[in-house]
């Protein structure tokens, strides 16, 4: 999108706020068709990439800047979902539709998925990744991958269809790809 500025300069809109009831939320195992797609009616979906900075000095005054130790990407999502779509009864440990918990926990109908971590010595982990189409053809396409998400706090309620969740991704970087519509 294009807006025109002061003596008829062009501005690119890197980035444009998300609204989230016009995009689907996956969580995706690391085996093939494992993947909950989730309509989202109304929430929010935040992370955080931080970077640890070292800065030594001499003698008391600055001397020389460094990266220290990589710290993970934190994320938490807080949203009330429409609908689940999940992958085929063949699939799925009970046969039926997975739940958010669910896939997170690796329980349930999603007990036999596997991680998408390739680790297989590390917990079990789930790539959360938010694909936004926005409305009328305005915008491109943003897919933004939180890879290898592990959850540290979850709280689900069922009738209201609410879901909250924060954990961390084994990530230092979240990637965000842009597509034409």
């Amino acid at each position: 999108m294009k807006y025109l500025g002061m003596l008829s300069d062009s501005w690119d809109v890197p980035f444009a706020q998300i609204d989230l009831k016009q995009a689907i939320l996956y969580l995706k195992g690391g085996g093939v068709g494992e993947s909950l797609e989730v309509k989202i009616g109304e929430g929010n979906l935040t992370f955080t990439e931080a970077r640890n900075i070292e800065y030594m000095l001499n003698r008391g005054v600055l001397d020389d800047v460094r990266e220290g130790d990589q710290i993970p990407v934190d994320v938490s999502f807080d949203f009330k979902w429409v609908y689940r779509k999940g992958p085929s009864s063949a699939s799925t440990a009970s046969g039926g539709t997975p739940t958010v918990d669910d896939v997170l926990k690796n329980e349930g109908a999603a007990a036999n998925w596997t991680s998408s971590d390739t680790d297989t010595c590390r917990p079990y982990a789930v790539d959360v990744e938010l694909v936004y189409t926005p409305d009328c053809s305005t915008g491109d396409i943003e897919t933004i991958t939180l890879a290898d998400f592990r959850f540290e706090s979850l709280n689900s309620d069922t009738s209201a269809g609410t879901v909250a969740c924060s954990g961390k991704c084994n990530i230092r970087r979240i990637t965000a790809v842009r597509t034409a519509q």
